[in-house]
């Protein structure tokens, strides 16, 4: 990207970024993002090679749960131009953060690079959120709630292009991330991926204009992401209010409000709203124990991994199978079922990344289904457990195929069969293979990286007459596989290839060695 827009550092810190917390919240980790790591020197001269502007990659969209009955569009950017947007977030992203409202007016994703903690502060941001609104809302008496309707799909480009231009981004840098936003959203000039880590950010320069102008009118407000709060002294006060967001919002960007989630309050009903929302309701005393242990050994950060060693003998004995299992039966046992509170307690045990949960989840894994795709991300966070269990946990992992409303998910197939490709033990490669060609494309993916896993590297010396017929997902695992291959015939094969991206380029790089 040329040496004045993107640094070298930049780029390492994005790489190193993107390892420990992954590319998103959603998605399995990039596996080949270790060949870039190992190649760093080499990735980065690529990148810097010329002035040109790197080719956008090809992003992969899918239909994510939220809850039992929504959804929401879930975007995986190609790893490299997640490398490259990550960089220049890091690289130029305090620029936005210096030209947004004060930290106690905004809470939503303060930029605060940190490489242990991410790119965001991790200041428990909703909780302050929640607690400056209380104490607002019982100065003022009255308080109006709004949420932009489907935000992060309706930003204009061309608005946060001009942000970004006001915040310091060289004119290079901005074009190429309006590109790489035009090719998620098929060249419609609206929309940024919901998934990726450092579109926070672009989405929070976005609503630079509606919060200063909602600042010069005079309005007292908070927002978080897109909940917009309004104090004011009266219920006429937050009507009058309600109209001026309205308007701004539509001449602004034409965003408009969720007409269902726009309420007016008294200070005594947002505060039994908010004690609620506050206070996690556990089921069992042993689930506020759990937590209370994964507090202590992360510091208190939700993206923390705990090793199971640097957990004290007097902790381990509330981690146990039986515990696990009376926690989860109590959720699935509620006449209506806190699916919310089984997601929360999923996220915990992936920091832990202990196997207590695995046998009695994977038995019960009709009632839930709503609570898949942290299920899955908890399964990969294991750290050990016997190797004859592991292969029976496959067995019942590819009898999930067969669940009606897990077969029909893109998304949910994809975090099973990248369950295989992470952990040699699960193994069932012969089942995977059969699998291989009646897949989608990153179904195939998996299987390759499955493949590479479980030493399977006759099987994928089959696969080479295909390699230009494959996308740009699975053509970089495919040469990441290559590894283990003998060192001429990964040369001769590497050799005969022209490639489109740094990315693969230092992958083959990687792998002929």
């Amino acid at each position: 990207m040329g040496r004045t827009i993107l640094n070298d550092a930049s780029i390492d810190w994005a790489v190193k970024f993107i390892i420990k917390f992954s590319d998103g919240d959603l998605f399995p980790k990039v596996m080949e993002n270790e060949a870039i790591s190992a190649e760093i020197l080499k990735f980065t001269t690529e990148i810097q090679k010329n002035s040109d502007i790197p080719v956008v990659g090809g992003s992969r969209r899918f239909i994510v749960p939220k809850d039992e009955l929504s959804y929401r569009q879930a975007t995986q950017l190609f790893p490299q131009d997640s490398i490259i947007l990550t960089a220049l977030i890091y690289q130029y992203g305090q620029g936005i953060e210096e030209r947004r409202v004060p930290n106690d007016v905004v809470y939503s994703y303060r930029f605060a690079p940190d490489a242990e903690k991410g790119l965001y502060s991790a200041n428990n941001e909703y909780e302050n959120f929640r607690n400056k609104a209380l104490s607002l809302c019982a100065s003022h008496g009255y308080v109006l709630c709004c949420d932009i309707a489907d935000f992060y799909n309706q930003i204009y480009h061309h608005t946060l292009e001009n942000q970004l231009i006001a915040s310091g981004f060289p004119n290079q840098a901005c074009k190429w991330i309006i590109k790489l936003l035009n090719s998620t959203t098929a060249n419609v000039s609206r929309g940024i991926p919901v998934g990726p880590h450092a579109t926070h950010l672009l989405a929070e320069a976005a609503m630079i204009p509606i919060d200063n102008s909602l600042n010069e009118k005079g309005i007292i407000f908070l927002r978080h992401v897109d909940d917009i709060l309004i104090f004011a002294d009266s219920e006429v006060e937050c009507k009058r209010a309600l109209f001026e967001i309205a308007s701004t919002l539509d001449k602004q960007q034409r965003l408009m409000l969720q007409r269902h989630k726009t309420r007016i309050y008294n200070y005594a009903e947002f505060k039994e709203i908010q004690d609620k929302k506050l206070s996690h309701q556990t089921v069992l005393e042993e689930e506020s124990l759990i937590y209370d242990i994964v507090n202590r050994y992360s510091d208190g950060n939700p993206y923390t991994t705990i090793s199971y060693e640097d957990i004290s003998e007097e902790d381990r004995v509330h981690l146990s199978e039986q515990v696990m299992a009376d926690i989860i039966s109590s959720y699935l046992n509620q006449e209506n079922i806190d699916y919310g509170g089984l997601r929360w307690f999923y996220k915990r045990l992936a920091q832990l990344g202990h196997p207590g949960a695995i046998s009695f989840t994977l038995h019960s894994i009709d009632k839930l289904v709503p609570c898949f795709a942290q299920i899955c991300i908890y399964f990969g966070s294991v750290q050990f457990k016997n190797q004859n269990e592991w292969k029976s946990v496959g067995v019942e992992l590819l009898n999930l195929f067969e669940n009606e409303y897990i077969a029909q998910s893109e998304y949910f197939r994809l975090l099973i069969l990248s369950l295989f490709s992470r952990n040699s033990y699960i193994n069932h490669f012969p089942l995977l293979a059969k699998r291989y060609n009646s897949l989608e494309a990153f179904g195939r993916r998996e299987i390759i990286l499955a493949a590479k896993t479980n030493d399977a590297n006759d099987w994928l010396r089959e696969l080479k007459e295909t390699y230009q017929a494959m996308d740009i997902w699975q053509k970089s695992a495919f040469l990441f596989s290559m590894k283990a291959f003998p060192k001429d015939e990964k040369k001769f094969f590497i050799s005969n290839i022209s490639f489109s991206t740094a990315y693969e380029t230092t992958i083959a790089d990687w792998a002929k060695q």
